[in-house]
């Protein structure tokens, strides 16, 4: 008995985490740990992919150097694959849903459909990926949507008291929004919102798709231009589009009917002849309006004010920093890998709890510390393709190549960094990035229009060091992923160029040097050159393409684009000619 008991508490557990949905991506946890994180659009170089992320499983092993024999347990997110919202496919399904829309409403409904898909859902692309990985037998297990969101926050919170945990996002599995509470390892789900009253959907992206944009892709665009508009021309239009259910305050409420074509033919009707402006800043501030009575509601009815969120609405930062200051909370989490593609975190973790649960040993609860998770490449990789384009390039090799990019930046030229572990998330953290002087608002237009081919509207955001944040913002705290706003002092006047050109607000990320050594020592190279601890911080891809994933797409990226030098491994490039 003595033996077995060491051997169970000896146990070592390997988790594999699949989202094989939009923003398809895998994630592998060793012990509690999150040890590796890829998304599939980097690796074949295509935003947004959906389907099976065969690359990126194999990538995550190979990454952490675990034999993939050793895997405990597959943990796929989602009961029915979701590739794209209902209503935009044009098949006979889609239109007998439409014509049966009130029954969508039903909550019944959601649950059911769910459950009958599940049963037809086919993974023949995983399970072969998996049988040449050599682990077909081990147990697969299948995580629903939102209760993944649940877990990559609660489970990589900062703190270990109860949490009332939220989720917000288009829809997935039937589901648009929960209300949760944690407790000690377990998550409670107290009241949920079906996706027919999804109020990312029915609302904000049906805005999106309205004002010639793409849905579920160009929503921060809005979220930029809404600072350019005045809402109170159309807020009262805004507000017959979703609601909360007034007998089921943590519930929203759809009341303009299916989102889609049906929806689109009454919202021209709706908006004739409001301005563009206008529109983007009503459907933020009915937003923030819905989300903010919401998460007072969800505090009332449990008591609980600290908060953690995940969920890709969660992005809006506007709304965030509104949530961060309310008097209701003490504190909040928002996890910055809160989109789909973050949900193989949620997927691993939420399998390593179940695992631990079942053999009765104590889980590792790790806090999220850095999300630096993907690959990186050393010299000879970097070497070997710098060698396919002699004819274009010109490189050198620097061992001061922070001080480089600092006095380049500083100097007024546009410098991309490719150092180091990639990012996991939808953010640019540094070393994937494109970096610039943010005291120049030149640069913001040979970004957008010869480097992102962007909307000329959006901002950028700053990298800034973190012990010098208060320098620059109103209520500044540690902020390393770009996932809230902040007002600016009055020394926000000297980086124009890194905050919104309207409101002058910011979206840092504060810098620690113990989170990237290298990302802080060349911002603090930056600030001797200019005394200025910031630089202008986007990420490093072209416009309709992922945050760039190999030192091919790099140096075709820096190629394609009018970027001045590429910094990459430990060599700066320059175009001939």
């Amino acid at each position: 008995m003595l033996a077995l008991w060491k051997e169970t508490m000896a146990k070592r557990y390997v988790i594999l985490g699949i989202h094989d949905g939009h923003g398809a991506g895998a994630a592998l946890l060793r012990d509690g740990r999150i040890v590796a994180a890829v998304s599939e659009e980097r690796m074949r170089n295509i935003k947004n992919f959906s389907g099976p992320p065969v690359l990126a499983i194999g990538e995550v092993y190979r990454i952490a150097g675990i034999n993939p024999v050793d895997t405990n347990l597959v943990s796929i997110v989602g009961l029915v694959r979701s590739t794209a919202p209902l209503v935009e496919e044009d098949s006979l399904r889609v239109k007998m849903f439409r014509s049966v829309s009130r029954i969508l409403h039903s909550r019944w409904f959601a649950r059911t459909y769910v459950r009958i898909l599940h049963r037809f859902r086919t993974l023949k692309e995983i399970d072969r990926c998996l049988a040449e990985m050599g682990i077909s037998d081990v147990e697969c297990t299948f995580i629903e949507h939102h209760l993944a969101h649940a877990a990559t926050a609660y489970y990589q919170r900062p703190w270990d008291q109860d949490t009332l945990i939220l989720t917000l996002d288009g829809a997935g599995d039937g589901v648009s929004s929960t209300v949760s509470i944690g407790t000690g390892y377990d998550i409670e789900r107290v009241d949920w919102s079906t996706y027919y009253d999804s109020i990312s959907n029915n609302m904000y992206s049906e805005i999106t798709g309205f004002l010639g944009l793409k849905r579920w892709e160009h929503e921060y665009k809005v979220m930029g231009m809404a600072p350019y508009g005045r809402s109170q021309y159309c807020i009262d239009k805004m507000r017959r589009i979703c609601t909360l259910d007034s007998e089921h305050p943590l519930r929203f409420r759809n009341i303009l009917g299916p989102y889609g074509k049906n929806s689109q033919g009454k919202l021209r009707k709706m908006f004739a002849g409001e301005r563009f402006d206008n529109i983007t800043a009503a459907c933020q501030e009915r937003f923030e309006e819905l989300v903010i009575q919401w998460v007072k509601n969800a505090i009332e009815e449990t008591g609980i004010n600290k908060i953690v969120t995940a969920g890709g609405s969660f992005l809006n930062v506007k709304a965030n920093s509104l949530i961060r200051n309310l008097p209701e909370v003490e504190d909040v989490f928002f996890h910055p890998a809160c989109d789909d593609g973050g949900t193989p975190i949620g997927g691993a973790l939420m399998g390593y709890y179940h695992l631990c649960k079942l053999d009765g040993v104590k889980p590792k609860r790790v806090p999220l510390e850095d999300l630096y998770l993907g690959r990186q490449f050393d010299n000879d990789r970097v070497m070997s393709v710098i060698a396919k384009y002699d004819e274009k390039l010109e490189y050198e090799f620097r061992d001061d190549l922070e001080t480089c990019i600092a006095e380049k930046a500083a100097d007024g030229m546009i410098v991309a960094r490719f150092s180091g572990r990639e990012e996991f998330g939808p953010r640019s953290l540094g070393n994937r990035s494109i970096v610039a002087d943010p005291r120049d608002l030149r640069v913001v237009r040979r970004i957008n229009f010869a480097i992102k081919y962007r909307d000329f509207w959006m901002p950028f955001a700053p990298s800034i060091l973190e012990d010098r944040m208060a320098e620059y913002f109103v209520n500044a705290r540690p902020a390393r992923y770009m996932i809230e706003a902040f007002p600016t002092t009055e020394r926000g006047v000297e980086i124009p160029a890194a905050l919104h050109p309207y409101d002058y607000t910011g979206r840092p990320q504060s810098v620690a040097r113990s989170h990237n050594s290298g990302w802080y020592s060349m911002i603090q190279k930056f600030a001797e050159i200019t005394g200025v601890p910031v630089v202008l911080n986007t990420s490093f891809n072209l416009h309709g393409y992922p945050i760039v994933g190999s030192p091919e797409v790099a140096v075709e990226t820096f190629l394609e684009s009018e970027l001045d030098h590429l910094a990459i491994g430990d060599y700066l490039l320059t175009k001939k000619g």
